[in-house]
């Protein structure tokens, strides 16, 4: 059986912390390059809809959401859409708080908001979302930075048209330095069936150039689980990305990559080996 080609798209983007509106028209005009450039998926940063927040108005956020998937559906584009995103559930409560007579510990329906990659497939159905699982914190002082803001889920894989792949944020990579609970979330979805790795990235800009650790990170993952890599990177006019844009392929080596200052949109066309007898 020969290799299996999926052309994908990334768009390394100028993100407004406080405009929605211009995230979103700029998103717009990334799934029209991916529909002109034959991409079967477009790949947004982190917190591209959003902003890297948690105080953005959720109903705007989800209105936006919806609008950026039909269109994509409309040119045939999946999408996976990288976005704060705001959900209301039910709060976990120990049995003992059923029987109380304390309005205030019985289970409620709370808004959680969730830093999240939301997959949609070319023909637009909506396969589910990952959230970041690895939360950005200094570990000398517990409960300080991400996890005082954003909730997460379980870990899981996507399915589409015989590919099994999986989505990670940013830290949930390369946490070892940056996590309480530190974990190889690349090898999980490995054991999981991936066959390719889609990461989201809001790591930060650096007048003084890259950040080599995040990239050896990546090109290490990369090699040992032999899964190429795919990686959009917010952007910054004036200041590289700590973290290139680009394809990484399953020996670890580039084969993709855009510049590190401002605004850039990419396509690849990535090979996907043979999957053999019993392969999820």
């Amino acid at each position: 059986m020969s290799d299996r080609q999926l052309t994908i798209a990334g768009f390394q983007m100028l993100i407004a912390e406080d405009d929605i509106e211009s995230n979103e028209s700029a998103i717009h005009r990334a799934i029209n390059s991916a529909r002109d450039a034959g991409a079967k998926f477009l790949l947004t940063p982190e917190a591209s809809l959003s902003g890297y927040n948690s105080s953005f108005d959720g109903i705007s956020v989800s209105k936006a959401t919806n609008r950026l998937a039909e269109h994509a559906k409309d040119l045939g584009v999946g999408l996976l859409l990288g976005t704060c995103y705001k959900e209301s559930h039910r709060a976990v409560s120990f049995p003992y708080r059923l029987r109380s007579r304390d309005d205030s510990l019985r289970p409620t329906i709370q808004e959680f908001c969730f830093n999240q990659v939301r997959v949609y497939t070319p023909d637009g159905r909506y396969l589910g979302r990952h959230s970041k699982i690895q939360m950005w914190n200094w570990p000398h002082f517990p409960g300080v930075g991400e996890e005082q803001v954003f909730a997460t889920s379980a870990l899981r894989t996507f399915h589409w048209n015989g590919i099994t792949f999986g989505v990670l944020i940013c830290n949930d990579l390369w946490g070892a330095l940056w996590s309480r609970q530190p974990e190889n979330l690349a090898y999980r979805l490995w054991e999981m069936g991936a066959e390719i790795i889609f990461h989201a990235v809001y790591a930060g800009f650096s007048k003084l150039g890259p950040n080599s650790y995040l990239e050896s990170y990546q090109s290490m993952f990369a090699k040992v689980f032999n899964l190429p890599i795919v990686t959009a990177h917010a952007a910054d006019p004036t200041r590289s990305v700590l973290c290139q844009s680009g394809v990484w392929n399953g020996e670890g080596e580039r084969l993709c990559a855009v510049d590190r200052v401002g605004e850039k949109f990419f396509t690849h066309t990535i090979s996907l080996s043979p999957k053999v007898a019993g392969q999820s």
